[in-house]
């Protein structure tokens, strides 16, 4: 009964505590006295809201409209066909996601604008004179922000994509073929609707991303709902604004979650178990040719010019890059990683133990209102966390200053607390997702057959549960610690003074339009970030 007791208390105490700041935020964004007494909210509903609704949606259909383009086919290719370097070339897809997308979006706007070098020797090549007498496509607008993110994001659709067709089975094309459908039509009639729920899971997360981006739509000066909760806050000075637009933010990306739960609900109506898994084709020297050029394109403007031109930049202005100021960011960003991830991991064991040993409705809720924070914008949720804190901070040195003590500061509020915060209600859902799936392949006869043997709850969790759930514990942390490494939009928002992580360090020099300072920098995150990508490959084979 008191292990009952502890496990249950404390996974509900943490899961609402979790949930504290999505509630401090709607309680701001409508029955605080500064929400009743502010007309920020009003005069931008009045002027630029509709403004800043429209871009973030065109942006969002934009990225998932270049995502399809750049996933799909390749994801196809590569479960179908059988081919020398078929095994590289599945991997080396998602080496883009590595890549945060402002970065891309920098290296991108320095060679593309209208006195990069591309331009400059068309314009010396062709004689032209000024912008009237040609027509250059303008990366500083809303389909180039699309690109740019589809270019960061498309490996979710991808992954997702191919796994679906690699477990697809070849009786309906069997059948198709049977009544005189030719292979293109077997795709897109049977192929491509069987995976349609995976599209529709992987459209959704590159949907939740674009729409949570920061840092792309901030540097081609693009006003978003994102952009709009940034100046709201640090420009207008109205925190109850601020809140107000990330409920109206979150309320669309709740609807996205919803939409995708729906679908996800009916997957079953479209995927085929069959008996026999997708059987591959040996790929003609036509077809070899054309998945190699696009899939090398795809990759070259996602991963490798972007590293390219980083190394470039590192080696102009080696001496800038290495300083002290870059390793004392790293040891901050790495720290403030290193703890999220042990807590994140730590919250995933005790919720999954408390629903494994005491399977109740009541437990698994926790668990999915502790996973609720990976759905939250990274700037909805420093808005909703500043809230509580603040007022904590405040609320403290009333007290302190009562009482005819000084008062602390803001010691919640205005400290890495806030931010180590932010890092584990965001990303404890990956730590979650990852020891749950763990716990699903535990066959239950091992608890019982340890139960029969009067073994208590803790012994049956370090001796045959802990030792089984190893290798997804580390992948949990590992997977946290690279996310928290690269989260930008909540660092902003939440980083003290005099106090940067790797990802805001880069992108005040890309901001200012001077990232070759920071090329080392952005070298470290995309080199961090690849650790899981080799990690999984050389795990799991993609068959």
């Amino acid at each position: 009964m008191r292990s009952i007791n502890v496990l249950s208390i404390s996974s509900g105490a943490i899961a609402l505590l979790i949930f504290a700041p999505v509630l401090a935020l709607m309680y701001e964004s409508f029955f605080s006295a500064a929400a009743l007494n502010d007309d920020t909210f009003q005069d931008l509903a009045q002027s630029v809201l509709f403004d800043y609704l429209t871009n973030s949606l065109l942006v969002v259909f934009g990225t998932l409209i270049f995502a399809c383009l750049f996933s799909i086919a390749p994801a196809w290719w590569c479960a179908r066909y059988e081919f020398k370097g078929r095994r590289i070339l599945q991997w080396a897809m998602v080496f883009p996601l590595a890549i945060p997308a402002y970065i891309s979006a920098y290296v991108y706007t320095e060679a593309l604008d209208y006195a990069g070098p591309i331009q400059t020797l068309l314009r010396d090549l062709f004689q032209w004179r000024s912008p009237s007498d040609y027509w250059f496509f303008d990366i500083r607008s809303i389909t180039g922000a699309s690109l740019m993110l589809a270019l960061a994001l498309y490996p979710y659709i991808y992954i997702l994509m191919r796994n679906g067709f690699a477990n697809q089975s070849d009786h309906l094309e069997h059948a198709g073929r049977l009544l005189g459908a030719n292979e293109r039509r077997i795709f897109f009639k049977i192929r491509l609707p069987l995976a349609r729920p995976a599209l529709a899971i992987g459209c959704t997360l590159v949907a939740m991303e674009s729409l949570a981006d920061f840092g792309t739509v901030h540097l081609f000066a693009i006003s978003t709902l994102t952009t709009a909760i940034y100046d709201s806050w640090l420009v207008y000075g109205s925190l109850s604004t601020a809140a107000k637009i990330s409920c109206l933010l979150l309320l669309f990306v709740v609807s996205l979650s919803w939409l995708e739960r729906k679908q996800r609900e009916s997957q079953k109506h479209y995927d085929l178990k069959g008996s026999h898994s997708l059987t591959k084709k040996t790929a003609s020297k036509k077809q070899l040719l054309l998945i190699w050029m696009v899939c090398l394109s795809i990759l070259s403007l996602g991963f490798v010019i972007p590293v390219l031109t980083l190394i470039s930049y590192n080696l102009d202005y080696l001496t800038e890059n290495l300083n002290g100021k870059l390793w004392l960011h790293a040891q901050h960003t790495f720290t403030l990683a290193a703890s999220a991830g042990v807590i994140c991991t730590a919250l995933a064991l005790l919720f999954n133990a408390n629903q494994r040993f005491f399977p109740k409705k009541l437990h698994a809720s926790q668990q999915n209102l502790a996973s609720i924070g990976y759905a939250i914008p990274g700037t909805v949720l420093a808005i909703a966390i500043l809230i509580p804190l603040g007022a904590m901070d405040l609320g403290l040195n009333a007290i302190l200053e009562s009482w005819n003590m000084d008062s602390v500061g803001l010691i919640l509020s205005g400290s890495s607390f806030a931010l180590l915060m932010a890092f584990v209600i965001r990303f404890a859902a990956i730590a979650n997702g990852s020891v749950h799936s763990a716990y699903e392949h535990i066959p239950p006869n091992l608890d019982a057959a340890a139960r029969s043997l009067n073994t208590h709850s803790w012994r049956l969790f370090k001796d045959i549960h802990l030792p089984l759930i190893t290798p997804a514990t580390i992948s949990a942390l590992l997977l946290v610690f690279i996310e928290c490494v690269k989260e930008l939009p909540a660092a902003i928002l939440l980083r003290p003074f005099n106090f940067e992580t790797l990802s805001t360090y880069v992108y005040q020099f890309a901001s200012d339009e001077q990232l070759e300072h920071g090329a080392l920098g952005a070298l470290l995150i995309i080199a961090v970030s690849l650790i899981p990508i080799f990690v999984l490959s050389r795990t799991q084979k993609m068959s």
